[in-house]
């Protein structure tokens, strides 16, 4: 079984790296101003990015106003 056949469910970010070949895959998050996407590490890593690093939202500028879009909280999650 692959990895996107095992991980479809769970809503992953579907953006591509820049630079890099391949999706992003990172767990997704909504800002309170309505942008949806995932977390990098830094700015432009990611086409689906909506944060950076220290929960900057990309579009709105606000900083840690994110809700978890596809996270459960167990084992092997």
């Amino acid at each position: 079984m692959s990895y996107d056949l095992i991980k479809a469910e769970r809503g992953l970010c579907l953006g591509n790296r820049t630079g890099l070949a391949g999706k992003c895959n990172g767990q997704t998050f909504r800002c309170e101003c309505g942008q949806v996407g995932c977390r990098q590490t830094y700015d432009d890593a990611c086409t689906g990015q909506a944060f950076s690093a220290a929960w900057r939202c990309v579009k709105c500028g606000a900083v840690g106003k994110v809700e978890a879009l596809n996270f459960e909280n167990r084992i092997g999650a």
